[in-house]
């Protein structure tokens, strides 16, 4: 008698199942490294967006006051140091620990 030989496809569920997984994982972790840089590129524009608006506030209620020069600090989730300057341009500038920002006008 003859006997059938068998397929080879035993073990091929167990490999066909294992790189699927590797495929899954390696999106998985591509999605999250991809989601947490857009959230860091988020908080840092949501930083700048916050400086800039204490900026144009203090210069819009300063500019009524005849201020030569002026240097103080604002306290609004974080602490701010402004400081204003009519000579030899007039500017404000904002600074935190982690940024500088500044409004210059040009005559």
């Amino acid at each position: 008698m003859k006997r059938r030989l068998q397929p080879l496809t035993e073990g091929f569920i167990l490999v066909e199942c294992l790189v699927a997984l590797a495929i899954l994982t390696t999106t998985v972790f591509l999605f999250q490294t991809s989601q947490v840089h857009a959230l860091e590129e988020t908080k840092k524009s949501q930083e700048e967006l916050q400086m800039l608006r204490v900026l144009y506030e203090e210069t819009k209620e300063r500019r009524h006051y005849q201020m030569e020069e002026g240097n103080y600090q604002v306290k609004r989730d974080g602490t701010f140091s402004i400081v204003y300057q009519k000579s030899p341009m007039a500017q404000a500038r904002i600074s935190s620990p982690q940024q500088d920002w500044a409004i210059i006008r040009k005559k």
